[in-house]
């Protein structure tokens, strides 16, 4: 055999293995709802190749409204999302089979960040508060604190759409607004803007699943092998972040469009402190989340259970998961 029919051989071997290898990957269409630290181990297992690590080629999009995304979950066009546990949970309220699969993050992850004018609660009366949605973390948490300060939200405030993070801090730069809740590390760049931290939620002192992954029943038992997978790379991204901080924050580098050292920092720092290793959700959660939802005739008699899924969690437990993961 001549030295070009070998190399032809050993090139079209390389072609045929490469293809082999890409026809192994299960194709998914996944979401997130957050331009913030709390998407980072979702980008991290992307960019990382965790989720080509458990056979995933995942087409991660980004979907700021917390009801699109949810939509687009129950439609089945992204059969794994993250956002706020409380989305999926109002979904299930309705009738859909919405469940959350993993916590990631149990606490409000959010401060109230307002203009230099605004010293108490007191001096919020009459203001514009911006939040991404009605209905979403950021509007519950706000009208929560502002009833625990004996503020009436409807009356006392006027609460607006704004949009994601990022367009709350321009706007609260051009003045359309007088505060609303930030997560880091877009708190950072607000702070260094010149405007106040006047809360941070995580002094609430209640559990939320404020950064969940949720999916459906149908599809975990459809093709509960690729929701496994997909939680794989999920849980290896948080441990990612923990050990390997340069990449860490060069994804968020990336997905953020941030330069500033100081806002990378700080948006890796909270990051290492709020995403649990053992991201399981709990029932006290969830309560928290249907007593956000009282008003509903549905949430009355329902069982905090009937919400989160442990089953796969258990089962990586039972593989030894997270052991090898140390």
């Amino acid at each position: 055999m001549t030295i070009w029919m070998i190399r032809l051989s050993a090139w079209l071997l390389v072609l045929l293995l490469a293809s082999s290898g890409q026809a192994q990957l299960t194709k998914l269409r996944a979401a997130y709802s957050a331009e913030s630290s709390w998407s980072l181990a979702t980008w991290v297992a992307a960019d990382a190749g965790l989720f080509r690590k458990y056979g995933l080629d995942v087409d991660l999009v980004l979907i700021r409204s917390a009801s699109t995304i949810t939509s687009a979950l129950i439609a089945g066009e992204t059969p794994m999302i993250q956002l706020g546990g409380n989305g999926p949970i109002q979904a299930a309220l309705q009738g859909a089979d919405t469940v959350n699969v993993l916590t990631l993050v149990p606490i409000i992850p959010q401060s109230l960040v307002v203009t230099p004018d605004i010293r108490n609660a007191d001096d919020l009366r009459g203001k514009r508060l911006g939040v991404s949605r009605f209905g979403a973390l950021s509007d519950l948490v706000i009208r929560r604190y502002l009833r625990k300060l004996g503020l009436d939200p409807a009356k006392d405030v006027t609460i607006v759409q704004i949009g994601g993070i990022p367009e709350l801090v321009t706007a609260m730069k051009a003045g359309a607004i007088s505060g609303g809740a930030i997560s880091p590390p877009a708190l950072t760049v607000a702070k260094k803007a010149g405007f106040r931290e006047l809360l941070d939620f995580e002094t609430l002192d209640y559990k939320y699943p404020a950064v969940a992954v949720a999916s459906t029943k149908s599809f975990i038992q459809r093709q509960r092998a690729t929701a496994l997978n997909f939680m794989r790379g999920e849980i290896e991204g948080i441990h990612a972040i923990r050990t390997q901080k340069n990449l860490a924050i060069n994804v968020l580098k990336k997905y953020m469009r941030i330069n500033d050292t100081d806002v990378l920092e700080d948006g890796y720092r909270y990051a290492v402190k709020f995403f649990q290793t053992r991201p399981y959700p709990t029932v006290d959660e969830v309560r928290v989340v249907l007593d956000e939802y009282k008003s509903m005739p549905q949430a009355a008699n329902a069982k905090a259970e009937q919400f989160i899924d442990l089953s796969l969690l258990q089962e990586l437990e039972r593989e030894k998961f997270f052991d090898r993961l140390k």
